[in-house]
C-alpha cells in the first residue's frame, strides 16, 4: 500500500512541485513571509488526503543528498540512533529506498491507532444531552408537520394520508446521532432473558441492518495486497505507454512480467485493448487516490509517443 501510493505521488506535479518548494524553503531558513504561507496551504491539501500522504511527506525537508550520521552529536547531520530511517528521497524510485526506510514508510497510521479507538463503548451524558435536545426539536418539527396535515384533510384517516403521500411517515424520531462517521444511540439491553451468545447473534444482525449506507466498509474490496499490486501493474503499463506504442510492446514480447501478471495472463499478444483499459484505469486511481488535485492534472506518464513514421 506505501509503495502504492509513493509511486502515484511520483506522477504528480503538484506533489513534486510542493515538497520540493517547501524543502527549499525549509533548507532556506522558513521564513514565513517569504512564500511560506502559499507553500502552507499546498501542504494542507496534500495532507487532506489523510494519514497515507506521510508516506511520501515524512523526511521531505531532508536535503535529498544529506546522509544523516548518529554517531557523533557534535559533527553535522547529527541524528539520534532511535531516529526514524527517513530520508529526502522523494520523488526517487520506492525501490531505490533502503530496506528500513521502506518498511518505516510502511507504517501507515489510522484513527484507530492514533486515537486508540475501540468499536463500542458507553455514551456520556453529553452524548445523551445532546440526543435529548435533538429528539426534542425532531418531535416538535414532526407534531407540527402532523397536525397541520390533519387539519388540511380533516376527513382522511391517518393510514390512508401515508399511503397518499400526503404524511411521511418516515419522519419518526431515532434516537440517534451521526458524527464523523460515529453513532451515538439509545439502545435497550434485555440482559435477564437473552444470553450472551444470543445477544451478540442479534447484535450482528442489527450492524448490518443499521450500518449507514453512505460510510464504506473498512473490509471493502481495495485492501488486499493483490488489489494494491494490481494497482501497481496499471501503473507500470501506464508508463511503458508513455514511452512505447500498445503494438511496440506486444510485437516484441518486451517486459514479459507484465504478461505475467493476473490481469494480463491468457492475453493474446495481439490484443492491445487490455493495455489500454489499464492505462484508463490506473488514471482513474490516481484521481481516487489524491482527490485534492484538479481534475485537469494527469499523471506526469499519461502522454502517449507519437508512432514513429
Amino acid at each position: 500500500m506505501a509503495c502504492c501510493y509513493w509511486e502515484y505521488a511520483r506522477e504528480s506535479d503538484f506533489i513534486r512541485s510542493t515538497l520540493k518548494k517547501y524543502r527549499d524553503w525549509y533548507l532556506a531558513g522558513g521564513n514565513w513571509d517569504n512564500g511560506g504561507w502559499k507553500i502552507g496551504d499546498d501542504l494542507e491539501r496534500i495532507q487532506s488526503c489523510g494519514y497515507v500522504s506521510e508516506v511520501f511527506m515524512r523526511g521531505c525537508a531532508f536535503g535529498p543528498t544529506v546522509h544523516h550520521q548518529s554517531k557523533d552529536p557534535g559533527k553535522a547531520n547529527y541524528r539520534h540512533p532511535q531516529a526514524a530511517q527517513i530520508t529526502g528521497s522523494f520523488p526517487a524510485p520506492w525501490q531505490s529506498l533502503s530496506t528500513a526506510e521502506r518498511k518505516e514508510r510502511g507504517h501507515i497510521r489510522t484513527e484507530r491507532t492514533v486515537l486508540s479507538l475501540v468499536p463500542i463503548k458507553r455514551g456520556t451524558w453529553h452524548d445523551a444531552k445532546d440526543i435529548a435536545s435533538w429528539a426534542e426539536g425532531r418531535w416538535r418539527a414532526w407534531n407540527a408537520a402532523y397536525k397541520a396535515t390533519r387539519q388540511e384533510y380533516p376527513g382522511i384517516s391517518e393510514e390512508d394520508l401515508v399511503k397518499q403521500g400526503k404524511l411521511n411517515a418516515s419522519l419518526g424520531i431515532q434516537p440517534s446521532l451521526y458524527r464523523a462517521g460515529d453513532e451515538v444511540t439509545v439502545i435497550s439491553i434485555h440482559w435477564s432473558d437473552f444470553t450472551n451468545e444470543e445477544l451478540v447473534h442479534y447484535f450482528r444482525r442489527w450492524v448490518r441492518a443499521n450500518r449507514p449506507k453512505q460510510l464504506d466498509d473498512p473490509d471493502a474490496r481495495g485492501h488486499k495486497p493483490k488489489d494494491w499490486r494490481a494497482q501497481l501493474t496499471r501503473l507500470a503499463v501506464m508508463r511503458l505507454l508513455s514511452r512505447f506504442t500498445a503494438l511496440e510492446l506486444v510485437a516484441d514480447n518486451r517486459f514479459p512480467a507484465i504478461w505475467n501478471t493476473k490481469q494480463f495472463s491468457g492475453r493474446k499478444w495481439a490484443d492491445v485493448s487490455k493495455w489500454y483499459a489499464a492505462r484508463s484505469e490506473a488514471s482513474s486511481a490516481f484521481q481516487k487516490f489524491f482527490p485534492f488535485l484538479t481534475r485537469k492534472e494527469m499523471p506526469l506518464s499519461w502522454k502517449r509517443p507519437v508512432p514513429a513514421k
